[in-house]
């Protein structure tokens, strides 16, 4: 005897907030990562040029903690970025062994035209929410990755 299988419902009866956010997290990143290979990269790649383009002149130590990846991942990361040229070093003034990262011209379009497919993939997401509801959406996320201990909760906290 097999087991028949039945269709999946088109909607989920009554969802928890894991799963819708799973779900969310998922489809998102699906079509961000399909952008990106337009341009050669992975996310990973991608997250370091963002991180680069807020603060250029980091260590791969410091890439590393920022994208929470380990050291040898953020070394491979760099690596691959330097090999196609979207990122270059140099010495650091304060410490000679250190080499500080930097985004080429070549980079920094890359970054930015990704950028661009994120923030039209953001807009897609939530243009059925009003803007004080987009900002609360945002400041409810961050609330969220503060209970968690992600270093991106930086939005105070209501009375």
């Amino acid at each position: 005897m097999s087991r028949r299988l039945l269709a999946s419902p088109s909607v989920s009866p009554d969802p928890t907030l894991r799963h819708v956010l799973r779900h969310v997290a998922r489809t998102y990143q699906a079509q961000l990562t399909e952008q990106f290979q337009q341009y050669g990269i992975s996310d990973a790649e991608y997250t370091v040029l963002f991180v680069l383009k807020r603060m250029p002149g980091l260590s791969s130590a410091e890439i590393s903690r920022w994208t929470a990846v380990t050291a040898q991942g953020g070394n491979q990361i760099v690596k691959s970025l330097l090999t196609q040229g979207l990122v270059s070093r140099r010495p650091s003034s304060d410490h000679g062994r250190v080499l500080l990262i930097e985004l080429t011209p070549e980079g920094r379009r890359i970054v930015d035209a990704c950028e661009g497919h994120a923030n039209a993939l953001e807009d897609q997401m939530c243009e059925a929410m009003a803007p004080q509801e987009r900002a609360d959406f945002m400041r409810l996320l961050r609330l969220a990755a503060d209970g968690l201990g992600s270093p991106i909760s930086t939005v105070s906290r209501r009375s």
